[in-house]
């Protein structure tokens, strides 16, 4: 009974830790605290075209998501717009807690942990900071609308829904 048990809490454990995605399919990525109507997009001004940002959820190609395996559990993630030759990645300097999309490499700032939270959510992560940082939305009050690398917590701007998009 205690190896059925243990068999049984690791493949729970497994399914928990290892999302899957299909590789030719693009995603939608929004958070439990701004739900369906907010979508991770990239900012799309000419200048700043590489700054992650949640947007109002539309049929554009900065909301349109790819989720490359990488393996170890780790994926790439790229929009359509940007294509594979741009990443989301973390901006290395005094904080390393800003998003951006940048050119694609092998860099552990673009190698995102997608957890399973629970409920049709999951926590990003990156390889470099670890399961101790997650991607949230910054709450101030103003916009609610800019993504940080922020402290693991319980907290919905962390529950990440992505949802596959039927075109």
């Amino acid at each position: 009974m205690r190896i059925l048990c243990a068999a049984v809490v690791l493949l729970v454990s497994a399914s928990v830790s290892q999302a899957q995605f299909e590789t030719d399919s693009l995603y939608r990525l929004t958070t439990q605290w701004q739900g369906r109507k907010m979508s991770l997009d990239i900012v799309n001004d000419g200048q700043n075209n590489n700054q992650p940002i949640l947007a109002k959820s539309e049929k554009v190609s900065g909301q349109m998501w790819k989720i490359t395996p990488l393996g170890d559990g780790y994926y790439r993630l790229t929009t359509e717009w940007q294509g594979p030759d741009k990443s989301l990645d973390i901006i290395n300097d005094d904080t390393d807690n800003k998003p951006i999309l940048a050119k694609t490499g092998d860099f552990t700032g673009q190698m995102w942990r997608i957890t399973d939270a629970g409920n049709g959510f999951y926590k990003l992560t990156t390889r470099w900071q670890g399961d101790a940082r997650a991607l949230d939305i910054i709450n101030d009050g103003k916009d609610n609308n800019r993504p940080i690398l922020a402290e693991s917590a319980d907290v919905s701007g962390q529950l990440w829904k992505i949802s596959k998009i039927n075109q």
